[in-house]
């Protein structure tokens, strides 16, 4: 077992990653671009990196559903729609993992992301107003299992930044408001991680020293990143969901470059 606790450091620096991926991951989604990167510097073996992070972000997610469904912040049609098909979607997503190559869907996202981000900065009032009103129940109804297939199947074959796209889905697709939205996507995305936790959890690939330091401050982090996100709303969640688009942006080119 890879013992991090020989040094303080690297038990602090996973702590305040974690707490800071739990303010992220409650807010907008994408908390993993930061907790993944974390451990492969730190020098865990790559083999567990994703069953750690998965497992350490769990309780986490749990938190900022909970503060997310006591505030009413979750459109209870359109995500007990996307819930369960996200876990199918990731499902496929993993196994065309295994005949097609990740690069392939990276140059697509390489395309794609700077196009997004222009598309929301060119509506200031993106997401402000929840209008899923608008819709008819068709209308919504196949937008929410749009987003379950394809969004899980992304989260199944790539994985990264995935909580940030079940966001855009929902706000655009169900036009909800990114408060509501990002509720939405807690409950999908806790979905997602009891399956994949528990598959990682009963393979052993994980460090369980690591979980449990991680998963203290995490759900610090996803309680607080909750609390804001109603708060403040979409003047918070909008800023800081470019960030999570040009840290994905960020990591894309760096994977591509080698």
């Amino acid at each position: 077992m890879y013992g991090f606790s020989d040094s303080e450091h690297t038990g602090a620096i996973l702590a305040l990653t974690f707490f800071f991926c739990g303010i992220i991951d409650a807010v907008c989604g994408g908390g993993g671009l930061l907790s993944m990167p974390m451990f492969m510097a730190i020098g865990f073996p790559a083999h567990v990196v994703t069953g750690t992070n998965q497992c350490s972000i769990f309780f986490g997610g749990a938190t900022s559903l909970l503060r997310y469904t006591k505030a009413k912040r979750i459109h209870w049609p359109t995500a007990w729609l996307a819930g369960p098909l996200a876990v199918l979607g990731a499902f496929l997503g993993a196994r065309l993992n295994l005949v097609m190559p990740e690069r392939i869907l990276e140059i697509i996202m390489i395309v794609l992301l700077p196009v997004v981000t222009a598309i929301i900065l060119m509506k200031p009032n993106f997401g402000a107003e929840n209008r899923v009103h608008e819709l008819s129940r068709r209308q919504y109804v196949l937008a929410s299992l749009f987003i379950g297939v394809v969004i899980g199947g992304y989260q199944g074959f790539y994985g990264a930044g995935s909580g940030t796209f079940f966001m855009l889905g929902f706000a655009l697709l169900c036009k909800l408001d990114l408060t509501t939205a990002s509720g939405n996507t807690k409950f999908v995305a806790f979905c997602a991680n009891i399956a994949s936790a528990a598959t990682y959890a009963l393979s052993g690939a994980v460090i369980w020293p690591a979980v449990l330091l991680a998963t203290v401050t995490n759900v610090a982090g996803s309680y607080l990143g909750a609390g804001l996100a109603m708060k403040k709303g979409a003047k918070l969640i909008r800023p800081m969901f470019l960030f999570v688009l040009a840290l994905l942006f960020v990591r894309l080119i760096f994977t591509m470059l080698g």
